[in-house]
């Protein structure tokens, strides 16, 4: 119950809140005037493990992604926080912790499907947590984003300079800004598994209208025999059993892959268009692990593991493997190390190791990764991970509940139907059987060198009692040390951020006119200021007192994470 009186605590503060001092995010020491600051691409693929060309994989074809591993870094340990979008990627883009910040649930705002007894809300983090691109905009960069965000507390107008299906780079009024341009490739999204009877199905269950590629995004995605995978070359885990379904899963897991690769090749194309690659690192990533079933969702080296791939000629780095451990918490601390700025000091996540555009970062490489799993969707089940580079130490807090639980999205996979058909005729061997309703143990301990597939749990060997302890201690100090809030329940966490189930509203912003010099505050804590000035529709980031010419009106607004916008003053 701490945790949600500190909750309350940090809702009920009344305190004169100021947006972003742009200077305190500089460092001259990292960025000298005279350089050119570098652009940041980030290409974000949704639901995908590595398995790419790049990195290993036979069947993969990633001529593009493999270009950036060929002129970068390729991270061979590098796993995201949650195997699921919407906690993952607000850990992405805060630099911080979901099961800290209250972000873990998924989802947390009304999504494609409603479930009854989960209340609608917005996550309301502490007041001082941003997304990093505010850093970025308050120094002067132009930042996009297309078109995904699921960040958890909303879509607080701040974040970007323009969020849309068509943002772009290109769209900055200065071309000499540089910009940070977010891309999120959906087309790899575990819905895409489905054949279109099924997605079909789904969309008109939902009430929704189903999605249409235009013809042009229809020519660019087709395959021709030749470029389709066969279903008879993938390789099965030995989780899964050998059907015709599973293997046609896999193989359209695979040609997913192949048409997002296109995608990159094409925002490659766009950079040297603009004679912009040079100057540009490039971020290639994925938001949770494969989207097969046993993988998105699980904290499983298939649920978490994630490609990273750091690129561009300001690195000076050539086809680079790196075997350190990365987090998802550190790809916004890193991302703005690269752009020359410090790093804000409540940020969980931090710089990857010897990485920087004019010198190497000196942060330690990481001993452990943690990961998390909170609800599911309609179900509740919290299990912690901490991981070293060898073994992986799992607690489940809710031992009495099965591995698999009933998940709508999940089990409209064709793949998972045809696994729960052969588990309920019996067809189904120990080890295909032992990930769906056997309950679990409290603790889990894999050998990954070993045991990549994660099949054999050794936590009960007495050889690894030492390790056990130690890893227990781990994982316990990690919980203490940002203050994990899962064992908080949801409805007393929801009513905390929205008290009675309604959307708190942030308190409209103070304007004073001194001359021609506009200053502007919010009672609100945590808010976020942003200004228009005469007719422009461009919403800027309030950082610090702006001049605006005699005459010249000023519109604002202001933003609370997770709360609704002011109302507009001028």
């Amino acid at each position: 119950m701490k945790a949600v009186r500190l909750i309350a605590g940090l809702l009920a503060l009344v305190s004169l809140a100021v947006a972003l001092p742009g200077a305190m995010f500089r460092d001259p020491t990292l960025r000298p005037t005279a350089v050119k600051r570098p652009n940041i691409v980030w290409i974000m693929a949704e639901d995908i493990g590595p398995q790419l060309s790049c990195y290993g994989d036979p069947v993969a074809r990633t001529p593009n992604i493999d270009r950036l591993a060929a002129n970068g870094i390729r991270y061979t340990q590098a796993f995201t926080v949650y195997g699921v979008c919407a906690p993952s990627r607000n850990s992405i883009i805060t630099g911080m912790y979901p099961s800290a910040t209250g972000a873990m649930h998924m989802r947390q705002s009304k999504g494609l499907i409603p479930f009854p007894g989960i209340p609608d809300y917005n996550d309301v983090p502490p007041p001082d947590v941003k997304a990093f691109t505010e850093y970025l905009r308050a120094d002067g960069y132009y930042c996009t984003n297309n078109v995904k965000t699921d960040y958890q507390f909303g879509n607080p107008f701040t974040v970007w300079d323009e969020s849309s299906k068509t943002a772009h780079w290109r769209d900055r009024p200065d071309k000499a800004q540089p910009f940070l341009s977010v891309f999120t490739l959906d087309i790899t999204h575990e819905i895409n598994l489905w054949p279109a009877d099924v997605k079909n199905k789904f969309y008109s269950d939902q009430g929704l209208k189903r999605p249409v590629l235009s013809k042009e995004d229809a020519e660019f995605f087709a395959l021709n025999p030749a470029e389709q995978v066969k279903p008879g070359d993938v390789m099965v885990p030995p989780y899964y059993p050998d059907t015709p379904l599973v293997r046609e899963g896999i193989a359209r897991y695979y040609d997913n892959i192949h048409r997002m690769d296109r995608q990159v090749g094409h925002l490659i194309q766009q950079l040297e268009e603009d004679g912009e690659l040079d100057n540009t690192i490039i971020f290639f990533m994925g938001d949770n692990g494969n989207c097969q079933p046993r993988g998105k969702r699980w904290v499983l080296e298939s649920g978490i593991q994630v490609p990273l791939i750091l690129s561009g000629k300001q690195l000076k780095a050539q086809n680079r493997v790196d075997s350190q451990l990365v987090s998802g918490v550190d790809f916004a601390p890193t991302a703005l190390y690269l752009a020359g700025m410090p790093i804000p000091k409540n940020m969980h996540g931090q710089v990857i190791s010897g990485i920087g555009p004019t010198k190497p970062s000196v942060a330690r490489p990481r001993s452990y990764i943690f990961a998390a799993r909170d609800r599911m969707d309609n179900t509740y089940d919290m299990i912690r991970a901490v991981r070293d580079k060898r073994y992986k130490y799992i607690k489940n807090f809710n031992p009495e509940k099965p591995y698999t639980q009933p998940i709508e999205f999940l089990y409209r996979n064709p793949q998972m139907a045809d696994i729960l058909r052969l588990e309920k005729e019996g067809k189904l061997n120990a080890v295909q059987q032992s990930w769906l309703f056997k309950t679990k143990p409290p603790v889990e301990l894999y050998d990954i060198a070993t045991d990549p597939y994660e099949l054999h749990n050794i936590a009960d060997q007495p050889a690894q009692a030492t390790r056990l302890k130690t890893m227990d201690a781990v994982l316990t100090a990690w919980q203490k040390k940002y203050g994990d809030l899962g064992p908080v329940p949801e409805t007393e966490m929801a009513e905390q951020m929205w008290p009675g189930g309604k959307q708190p509203v942030t308190q409209p912003p103070v304007l004073i006119r001194t001359g021609n010099q506009i200053t502007l505050t919010c009672p609100t804590p945590g808010a976020s200021i942003g200004y228009q000035l005469a007719d422009s529709k461009r919403w800027l980031l309030y950082s610090k007192p702006v001049s605006v010419a005699a005459g010249v009106p000023v519109r604002a607004k202001a933003v609370r994470y997770g709360w609704a916008e002011s109302e507009v003053v001028q």
